[in-house]
């Protein structure tokens, strides 16, 4: 014969279990949307390096004592508005739509790709103002992939929460709130 109890606990887990459900099916479509996303993202920064490297590559054929300002301005100009287009694609994305692990090699192959080869060059005092504005569009697309992966931080922490919420009521509920206090919860 069953008691209330065994009742009482059925229904809290087979409630519990219902509730847990829906949400699991609705992270699943975010996180299918946060890759889809993520792929935009990895493709936007693949493309940006692939566009800026011939421009940078061009640094190879100057050297610091015989290029002129003028030359030296207008690569640097070249490849911050690329930089500036790409930031502002990924500007369009919405938030929480990166993870780091796969846009932390395209970043760096950026980054890499646009400051290497201008090494030399930005060693030279003369050379030092011109670039500025490449300085200033690379951080502000470090700020956005930045700004990308931590929503997405975010996003996980609240589905954890809830999902120990979820764990301490049927811990709870079956008389294990010791197991709570255990842990820390």
């Amino acid at each position: 014969m069953f008691s209330l109890s065994k009742i009482a606990t059925f229904a809290i887990l087979a409630l519990g279990t219902l509730t847990s459900a829906a949400p699991a099916e609705e992270r699943s479509v975010k996180a299918r949307a946060a890759q889809d996303q993520t792929s935009t993202v990895v493709s936007i920064l693949s493309e940006l390096s692939s566009t800026i490297t011939p421009m940078a590559a061009q640094f190879s054929s100057l050297s610091p004592s015989s290029a002129s300002t003028e030359q030296v301005s207008s690569i640097v100009s070249n490849i911050a508005s690329e930089v500036s287009a790409a930031t502002a694609k990924i500007q369009a994305l919405p938030g929480g739509t990166s993870t780091s692990s796969a846009t932390l090699q395209p970043l760096s192959d950026v980054v890499n790709n646009a400051l290497k080869p201008a090494a030399p060059f930005a060693n030279e005092a003369i050379f030092l103002p011109f670039f500025s504005p490449l300085d200033v569009t690379i951080s502000l697309l470090l700020n956005t992939v930045t700004h990308l992966v931590d929503e997405l931080l975010v996003i996980v922490d609240l589905t954890l929460n809830s999902l120990l919420v979820d764990v301490s009521f049927i811990l709870h509920g079956l008389g294990l709130g010791g197991i709570l206090g255990i842990l820390g919860l």
